[in-house]
């Protein structure tokens, strides 16, 4: 078998799948594409069609309270880094308070979720990149840096299972509801 020609590099799981083309970023505060997604503020700083596929780079506001069903990434690990707030991350069955500095790491299929406490502003490192399209999956475009306006009603029941499959198709397996219900803000 002839090694990879330098020109083609090569995928770290297949030999012969090409991996995508890293560029060199530098992300500037604005930089970012702002998304509107449930109750909080997404900022998709570094895709992975900027790293190869390495990484992702996501910063997030959450309004005190806000919190994500229990889930889990079946491909990629998770890192979250606290800017601001306190985040209580359920990991596994076990709860922790992270505050501003905390820093959490989330292996592959390893099931969790996150509530605000108080109003956050978090980064999420995945490894390797995919968050970013399950975000802009589930979401839309925002039109500033402020978070969405409230719901003014209940999502259709319908939505639910439309979620649930447009989560799975972008890497993310919902597992059940925010297991803080005894606690909820």
């Amino acid at each position: 078998m002839t090694a990879p020609s330098p020109t083609s590099p090569t995928s770290p799981t297949s030999p012969t799948s090409p991996t995508p083309e890293a560029v060199p970023t530098v992300a500037l505060p604005g930089d970012g594409e702002l998304r509107w997604y449930r109750d909080r503020l997404v900022d998709l700083r570094l895709t992975g069609a900027q790293t190869g596929e390495r990484i992702s780079l996501v910063e997030i506001e959450m309004p005190a309270g806000a919190d994500t069903p229990l889930h889990r990434q079946p491909f990629d690990d998770e890192t979250l880094y606290v800017l601001s707030g306190t985040l209580v991350v359920h990991i596994d069955g076990d709860e922790h308070a992270v505050g501003a500095g905390g820093i959490v790491f989330i292996p592959r299929e390893t099931p969790h979720a996150l509530r605000a406490e108080d109003d956050v502003k978090l980064i999420i490192f995945g490894i390797p990149a995919g968050q970013e399209r399950y975000f802009r999956a589930l979401s839309v475009p925002a039109p500033g840096r402020k978070l969405p306006p409230p719901a003014t009603a209940p999502p259709h029941p319908a939505a639910a299972i439309a979620v649930q499959q447009t989560a799975f198709l972008n890497g993310v397996e919902l597992l059940g509801d925010p297991p803080f219900e005894a606690a909820a803000v």
